[in-house]
């Protein structure tokens, strides 16, 4: 007698890969005809051990989707700024509903919304907050430390107002995506990405990892500030204060000069400073996000290229391929009209930052937690500064990479369009800029360095140490 189930047997339609036979091949056997010879306490763990396979096979399948899509399938600009822009919008930049929504029409600027009203209410108190900054260190006489706090005031307040203004633009931006990228989601390009990383997968990694090491920066600088509080009250022999009520009129005594000293006033005030931090670090992640976007769209023909070399191709592929170049080559002038005061900004600020931390290494301090934070940051201020330049340079290194393969080709297969396209590729202005001021290649890695040794060598020679404020007892 067989004992053959019949809900599996061959040619039934539940073999074939879908989600319909993947469950009823696993779940259906417990009710079978040979199960009901089963005595009964066999038959309850026959079922949960099948039940427990299913959920694991299930679990399996899943977890390998979700692999495959993060990892491996290439996606559109569109979807990967959805989390990126969600980062930003904790710390109040960029404020555009629906950002989770797959139409990119309908991400755009929207003024009664909270995301809105939130940045609009950060803006308003962080002006009042850097006015206060300012002005109390003019008052109290600046220094080269003075001077390089009020620059970081500045030049955090003025990002977020530029992206408040880039909110305003953010569905032109996205169209400009959205157009060069209608022809590189098709199947000729997906097939010369399938097992690459995606480009949504190393933005995120990326971004996502610099603002992790900024995390861990500010719990750094709150802990080497709280250290330096201890030694100034042991030093000061202050004992008509709380620890925490000497912390922050120590760190803060331009708000409590004003403010009365309680909860709320704290609470604004650490609010205001946790997203001043985490902007000038999300500024170099933005930067390198609209980067990694428009080089992903060069290495994609460069491949594309590679897969023909050698091969006889008609004009119609190279007019194709012409386009899709011209039409990337567009979206970097859109990114370099849109966001070169950003880079210039982010280039100009990373590049002082270096130069004056990298004069007060030489300090001595009294704790050694302000050690490990000093030169912690430092390293991080340069490692996101290499990242966001390597990776900006990397645009136009991958634009002029299909050039060796275009002069490679035969005579006798060069047409118009391969010439033009050879002549678009050679011309080497497909490049970000900061405001045509400078251009983000490769060599600027290295003349930056170059001048910050220089601007080092004068500040060594030239200024005065910066005394220690450790043993200061005066609060304001």
């Amino acid at each position: 007698m067989s004992i053959e189930n019949p809900h599996i047997r061959k040619g039934n339609g539940y073999g074939r890969g879908n989600w319909k036979s993947f469950g009823r091949q696993y779940v259906r056997p417990c009710v079978g005809s040979f199960h009901h010879a089963v005595a009964p306490g066999k038959l309850e763990k026959h079922c949960t051990n099948i039940t427990r396979d299913f959920c694991l096979l299930c679990l399996m399948k899943i977890a390998s989707s979700l692999l495959l899509f993060y990892f491996f399938l290439p996606i559109t600009f569109n979807i990967f700024r959805a989390k990126v822009l969600l980062l930003g919008q904790c710390i109040t930049l960029l404020p555009v509903v629906n950002i989770f929504s797959a139409n990119y029409r309908t991400a755009r600027f929207k003024l009664r919304s909270f995301r809105c009203i939130y940045s609009l209410v950060y803006l308003a108190l962080t002006g009042i907050y850097c006015t206060l900054f300012i002005r109390w260190y003019i008052r109290k006489g600046l220094n080269l430390a003075y001077f390089a706090n009020c620059i970081y005031m500045v030049v955090v307040y003025l990002s977020a107002w530029l992206f408040f203004f880039i909110a305003l633009r953010w569905q032109s931006i996205l169209g400009a995506f959205s157009r060069c990228e209608r022809s590189f989601l098709s199947d000729h390009y997906r097939r010369q990405s399938k097992g690459r990383f995606a480009l949504g997968w190393k933005i995120r990694f990326t971004g996502f990892a610099i603002f992790a090491l900024a995390l861990v920066e500010d719990w750094l600088n709150y802990y080497s500030a709280y250290q330096s509080n201890i030694v100034q009250i042991a030093t000061c022999n202050r004992t008509n204060v709380t620890v925490w009520q000497n912390f922050y009129l120590r760190e803060h005594p331009h708000v409590f000069h004003w403010l009365p000293f309680n909860g709320f006033t704290i609470a604004i005030t650490e609010w205001i400073n946790r997203c001043m931090r985490y902007t000038w670090t999300y500024l170099d992640i933005f930067i390198i996000s609209f980067c990694y976007g428009a080089q992903f769209r060069y290495e994609q023909i460069f491949r594309r290229l590679v897969a023909v070399q050698g091969i006889a191709c008609p004009t119609n592929f190279w007019h194709d391929v012409r386009m899709d170049y011209v039409a990337v080559s567009e979206l970097v002038q859109v990114l370099d009209a849109q966001f070169g005061h950003l880079i210039l900004l982010a280039c100009a600020n990373d590049m002082y930052f270096i130069a004056t931390q990298l004069f007060n290494g030489f300090q001595r301090r009294r704790v050694i937690a302000n050690y490990v934070y000093f030169w912690y940051s430092l390293l991080l201020l340069m490692f996101r500064t290499i990242v966001m330049l390597y990776v900006g340079s990397g645009v136009y290194a991958a634009s002029t990479s299909p050039l060796q393969l275009l002069r490679n080709v035969p005579s006798q297969h060069w047409g118009i369009d391969l010439q033009r396209l050879t002549d678009e590729v050679a011309s080497g202005e497909n490049v970000l800029s900061g405001k045509q001021f400078f251009f983000l290649k490769r060599q600027l890695i290295l003349a930056m360095a170059g001048t910050l040794v220089t601007y080092e060598l004068v500040l060594l020679d030239q200024v005065k140490k910066i005394p220690d404020t450790s043993t200061d007892c005066s609060y304001f």
